[in-house]
Protein backbone atom coordinates (compact mmCIF):
# COMPACT_ATOMS: atom_id res chain seq x y z
CA UNK A 1 0.00 0.00 0.00
CA UNK A 2 2.94 2.32 0.79
CA UNK A 3 4.41 1.64 -2.64
CA UNK A 4 1.06 2.52 -4.25
CA UNK A 5 0.99 5.75 -2.28
CA UNK A 6 4.59 6.51 -3.33
CA UNK A 7 3.75 5.79 -6.96
CA UNK A 8 0.68 8.03 -6.91
CA UNK A 9 2.75 10.75 -5.28
CA UNK A 10 5.43 10.36 -7.98
CA UNK A 11 2.72 10.62 -10.66
CA UNK A 12 1.41 13.84 -9.11
CA UNK A 13 4.95 15.28 -8.92
CA UNK A 14 5.63 14.35 -12.54
CA UNK A 15 2.41 15.97 -13.75
CA UNK A 16 3.29 19.12 -11.80
CA UNK A 17 6.78 19.11 -13.38
CA UNK A 18 5.29 19.10 -16.89
CA UNK A 19 4.57 22.81 -16.65
CA UNK A 20 6.05 24.82 -19.52
CA UNK A 21 5.47 28.15 -17.81
CA UNK A 22 9.20 28.97 -17.95
CA UNK A 23 9.32 28.26 -21.68
CA UNK A 24 6.20 30.35 -22.30
CA UNK A 25 7.73 33.16 -20.28
CA UNK A 26 10.92 33.01 -22.35
CA UNK A 27 8.91 32.99 -25.57
CA UNK A 28 6.91 36.00 -24.38
CA UNK A 29 10.15 37.79 -23.48
CA UNK A 30 11.65 37.07 -26.92
CA UNK A 31 8.48 38.18 -28.68
CA UNK A 32 8.48 41.38 -26.64
CA UNK A 33 12.16 41.94 -27.44
CA UNK A 34 11.51 41.39 -31.15
CA UNK A 35 8.49 43.73 -31.12
CA UNK A 36 10.42 46.42 -29.24
CA UNK A 37 13.37 46.20 -31.61
CA UNK A 38 11.13 46.34 -34.67
CA UNK A 39 9.22 49.29 -33.20
CA UNK A 40 12.51 51.13 -32.57
CA UNK A 41 13.65 50.39 -36.14
CA UNK A 42 10.32 51.61 -37.49
CA UNK A 43 10.44 54.79 -35.38
CA UNK A 44 14.01 55.46 -36.48
CA UNK A 45 13.03 54.88 -40.09
CA UNK A 46 10.14 57.36 -39.82
CA UNK A 47 12.24 59.92 -37.92
CA UNK A 48 14.93 59.61 -40.57
CA UNK A 49 12.28 60.20 -43.24
CA UNK A 50 11.05 63.33 -41.47
CA UNK A 51 14.61 64.62 -41.13
CA UNK A 52 15.27 63.96 -44.80
CA UNK A 53 12.04 65.70 -45.76
CA UNK A 54 12.98 68.77 -43.73
CA UNK A 55 16.49 68.74 -45.18
CA UNK A 56 15.12 68.43 -48.69
CA UNK A 57 12.56 71.15 -48.09
CA UNK A 58 15.30 73.48 -46.85
CA UNK A 59 17.51 72.68 -49.84
CA UNK A 60 14.66 73.33 -52.26
CA UNK A 61 13.77 76.63 -50.57
CA UNK A 62 17.36 77.82 -50.97
CA UNK A 63 17.39 76.76 -54.60
CA UNK A 64 14.06 78.50 -55.25
CA UNK A 65 15.35 81.75 -53.73
CA UNK A 66 18.51 81.63 -55.80
CA UNK A 67 16.49 80.88 -58.94
CA UNK A 68 14.28 83.91 -58.44
CA UNK A 69 17.40 86.08 -58.67
CA UNK A 70 18.89 84.34 -61.65
CA UNK A 71 18.18 84.81 -65.34
CA UNK A 72 17.56 82.47 -68.29
CA UNK A 73 20.98 80.92 -68.11
CA UNK A 74 20.25 79.77 -64.59
CA UNK A 75 16.96 78.14 -65.73
CA UNK A 76 18.92 75.49 -67.65
CA UNK A 77 21.06 74.75 -64.61
CA UNK A 78 17.95 74.50 -62.45
CA UNK A 79 16.59 71.73 -64.65
CA UNK A 80 19.84 69.79 -64.21
CA UNK A 81 19.76 70.34 -60.46
CA UNK A 82 16.16 69.09 -60.27
CA UNK A 83 17.13 65.90 -62.04
CA UNK A 84 20.21 65.41 -59.84
CA UNK A 85 18.24 65.99 -56.66
CA UNK A 86 15.51 63.58 -57.71
CA UNK A 87 18.07 60.90 -58.53
CA UNK A 88 19.91 61.51 -55.25
CA UNK A 89 16.66 61.40 -53.27
CA UNK A 90 15.69 58.20 -54.99
CA UNK A 91 19.08 56.62 -54.26
CA UNK A 92 18.89 57.70 -50.62
CA UNK A 93 15.36 56.36 -50.29
CA UNK A 94 16.32 53.06 -51.92
CA UNK A 95 19.37 52.70 -49.65
CA UNK A 96 17.32 53.51 -46.54
CA UNK A 97 14.69 50.99 -47.62
CA UNK A 98 17.34 48.31 -48.25
CA UNK A 99 18.95 48.99 -44.86
CA UNK A 100 15.59 48.90 -43.10
CA UNK A 101 14.66 45.61 -44.81
CA UNK A 102 18.03 44.10 -43.94
CA UNK A 103 17.84 45.12 -40.28
CA UNK A 104 14.26 43.89 -40.04
CA UNK A 105 15.26 40.54 -41.57
CA UNK A 106 18.21 40.24 -39.18
CA UNK A 107 15.97 40.81 -36.16
CA UNK A 108 13.37 38.36 -37.44
CA UNK A 109 16.01 35.69 -38.16
CA UNK A 110 17.64 36.08 -34.75
CA UNK A 111 14.36 35.99 -32.86
CA UNK A 112 13.07 33.05 -34.94
CA UNK A 113 16.23 31.10 -34.09
CA UNK A 114 15.94 31.85 -30.39
CA UNK A 115 12.25 31.03 -30.35
CA UNK A 116 12.89 27.75 -32.14
CA UNK A 117 15.46 26.78 -29.49
CA UNK A 118 12.95 27.47 -26.72
CA UNK A 119 10.26 25.47 -28.53
CA UNK A 120 12.62 22.50 -28.94
CA UNK A 121 13.52 22.67 -25.24
CA UNK A 122 9.84 22.79 -24.28
CA UNK A 123 9.02 19.81 -26.51
CA UNK A 124 11.92 17.79 -25.05
CA UNK A 125 10.72 18.54 -21.51
CA UNK A 126 7.17 17.51 -22.42
CA UNK A 127 8.35 14.30 -24.11
CA UNK A 128 10.51 13.36 -21.13
CA UNK A 129 7.63 14.03 -18.74
CA UNK A 130 5.21 11.97 -20.82
CA UNK A 131 7.65 9.06 -20.91
CA UNK A 132 8.13 9.19 -17.15
CA UNK A 133 4.38 9.46 -16.62
CA UNK A 134 3.78 6.40 -18.84
CA UNK A 135 6.34 4.36 -16.87
CA UNK A 136 4.79 5.42 -13.57
CA UNK A 137 1.28 4.67 -14.85
CA UNK A 138 2.39 1.16 -15.89
CA UNK A 139 3.96 0.65 -12.49
CA UNK A 140 0.73 1.80 -10.83
CA UNK A 141 -1.30 -0.65 -12.95
CA UNK A 142 0.99 -3.53 -12.01
CA UNK A 143 0.79 -2.65 -8.34
CA UNK A 144 -2.97 -2.23 -8.48
CA UNK A 145 -3.34 -5.53 -10.34
CA UNK A 146 -1.26 -7.35 -7.76
CA UNK A 147 -3.26 -5.77 -4.93
CA UNK A 148 -6.60 -6.68 -6.47
CA UNK A 149 -5.77 -10.26 -7.49
CA UNK A 150 -6.76 -12.95 -5.01
CA UNK A 151 -3.69 -14.55 -3.52
CA UNK A 152 -3.21 -17.01 -0.72
CA UNK A 153 -2.43 -15.37 2.57
CA UNK A 154 1.05 -16.84 2.53
CA UNK A 155 1.81 -15.42 -0.92
CA UNK A 156 0.43 -12.01 0.07
CA UNK A 157 2.57 -12.04 3.21
CA UNK A 158 5.61 -13.10 1.19
CA UNK A 159 4.96 -10.38 -1.45
CA UNK A 160 4.35 -7.79 1.26
CA UNK A 161 7.57 -8.81 3.03
CA UNK A 162 9.52 -8.55 -0.25
CA UNK A 163 8.02 -5.12 -1.05
CA UNK A 164 9.18 -3.84 2.34
CA UNK A 165 12.64 -5.37 2.22
CA UNK A 166 15.51 -2.89 1.75
CA UNK A 167 16.46 -4.55 -1.57
CA UNK A 168 13.13 -3.80 -3.28
CA UNK A 169 12.63 -0.17 -2.27
CA UNK A 170 12.75 2.43 -5.03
Amino acid sequence: MAEMSDTLSAIRSTIDALSTTDHHSRLDQLEHQRDSTLAALRANFEREGDDLSAKRRKARDEIAERRRREDEEILARRAREDEELAAKDEREDEERQRRFASETDDVEDEMDGLMEIVEVEAQAALDEGRDKLARLEERRRVLLSSLLSPAPVLLVFHTFANMNSPHNRS
